[in-house]
């Protein structure tokens, strides 16, 4: 759990735990694979090299540590790639949510534009907002004394262990109209260079 969430996971309650884990699969869909496949449809090779460089320099350094001004610049450059693959990836979360059972595409679609700034990043809180919103939980980052630091969603329901199970759904759904989407944009791209 420490490798995924940017909190110490020693103090988390079970629910809290669960939760961490939703946000992780969530947000690491735009960044884990939806984020390099539209660099690669989009620019080539050398695009989603680019990309994954970028976001693998943010999460080495990010904003704090010794190298704290060379990581804000590359949080920053992370946060701008990043502007349409976060929000791509709600929108691929609502829609999937229309073909899973239990989930709620009209929630989705509403908590994302309501709590979607809500977190820190920029980013983050687009497919966060909309997975909490599709399963009707609400997902809480609190800091090591407690102080919540973001909540999203409603809490329609208690958070449950099988929520994990149903964003790992939810991922794979997404990954699939991802990979249709970067393979016709790249289409697309080979058809307009010929």
């Amino acid at each position: 759990m420490s490798s995924l969430v940017s909190r110490d996971p020693s103090h988390l309650t079970p629910d809290q735990v669960a939760a961490a884990t939703v946000e992780s699969v969530s947000e690491n869909m735009s960044d884990g694979f939806l984020g390099p496949w539209l660099a690669f449809a989009l620019f080539g090779l050398p695009g989603a090299v680019a990309y994954r460089a970028i976001n693998t320099l943010d999460s080495m350094i990010g904003y704090h540590g010794r190298y704290e001004y060379l990581g804000k610049a590359a949080a920053r450059l992370d946060d701008l790639i990043n502007l349409v693959p976060s929000r791509l990836t709600g929108l691929l979360l609502v829609a999937a949510s229309l073909f899973l059972p239990g989930q709620n595409p009209k929630q989705a679609w509403r908590i994302m534009w309501r709590d979607h700034a809500r977190t820190e990043s920029p980013n983050a809180g687009w497919p966060m907002s909309a997975m909490a919103g599709s399963l009707g939980i609400q997902l809480e980052k609190v800091t090591d004394s407690g102080e919540s630091i973001y909540r999203l969603g409603d809490q329609n329901r208690p958070l449950e262990p099988q929520d994990i199970t149903r964003s790992v759904r939810s991922m794979y759904l997404v990954a699939g109209l991802g990979i249709v989407l970067a393979l016709g944009l790249s289409y697309i791209r080979a058809s307009t260079l010929w």
